[in-house]
């Protein structure tokens, strides 16, 4: 049994990740010992085990094609008002290549892990919502449409639950049947990461290198994509907050904890797909 220190250790993850992976999605689990909470290491390596088994690296091509995209989308005419407001292009660009990245991560998990190609919807049109992002699934060397809708949410690797809005699900043309999660190690700085060898950059790259105080420009790595499961539409918690947040109005949730994850409910859904 490990303490709460030793425990993130082990997990090799910040102790912001881990509070709310055991506090509110509750997919770490602990027991509670004479006032102290405890943590069972055969039960955090398999935790740690599915975590290292979905998580799909993206390569710098991946990333290059996922950002063209969030351009396209965001300069085609993409509303720049989102659930915080109005937003720049940088910032829709930034919360549209969190989902395009998402989907690749699944394209690629099902290919390597469960040997099924499928087609995403990668067409540009910005001017309407397209609720399903798988296009196809290849079947008897044929790629036909899926049987489901298939929508993809993605979120930053702190979260702890799949969150909807209410016309994302209320509104029939907008909901999808079944819905996964990801979360997307996508660092916050990353466009200064792609321009850090850029002319432009090399004088402040230079100051940042030579003073020991400042954060450094890293290089941009490739992309880890963390497939967290998913959930059938019809399985969503109707709420009004979720721990940590109050919403204006009610959303649609599933924390990670209860999403179906196994590989056999993985299976289950491509062959229903």
């Amino acid at each position: 049994m490990l303490n709460k220190n030793d425990a993130i250790a082990f997990l090799n993850i910040n102790e912001k990740e881990f509070e709310n992976y055991f506090r509110y999605s509750e997919e770490i689990k602990g027991s509670k010992i004479k006032g102290r909470w405890y943590f069972d290491e055969k039960k955090l390596q398999n935790w740690k085990d599915l975590k290292n088994s979905r998580t799909i690296y993206l390569t710098m091509e991946e990333y290059e094609t996922c950002f063209e995209f969030a351009i396209k989308m965001v300069y085609g005419g993409l509303s720049l008002h989102g659930i915080r407001g109005e937003r720049s292009e940088v910032q829709a660009a930034d919360d549209v290549i969190l989902g395009i990245l998402a989907e690749y991560g699944i394209k690629n998990m099902l290919k390597e892990k469960f040997n099924t190609k499928i087609k995403l919807d990668e067409e540009v049109h910005p001017e309407r919502i397209t609720p399903q992002d798988i296009d196809g699934i290849l079947i008897g060397g044929h790629m036909r449409k899926p049987k489901l809708g298939v929508g993809v949410k993605a979120s930053k690797m702190k979260n702890s639950y799949l969150i909807l809005g209410s016309n994302e699900v209320e509104f029939k043309e907008r909901r999808s049947d079944v819905y996964i999660f990801a979360r997307v190690g996508l660092p916050s700085d990353h466009l200064f990461r792609i321009l850090r060898d850029h002319s432009f950059f090399g004088q402040v790259r230079k100051f940042l290198e030579q003073n020991i105080k400042f954060k450094k420009i890293e290089k941009l790595q490739n992309i880890p994509v963390w497939i967290c499961g998913y959930t059938y539409c019809d399985e969503l918690d109707k709420v009004t907050n979720i721990p940590g947040q109050e919403f204006t109005g009610h959303r649609y949730v599933k924390s990670v904890g209860k999403l179906k994850n196994s590989d056999q409910n993985w299976q289950d859904l491509i062959e229903v797909l």
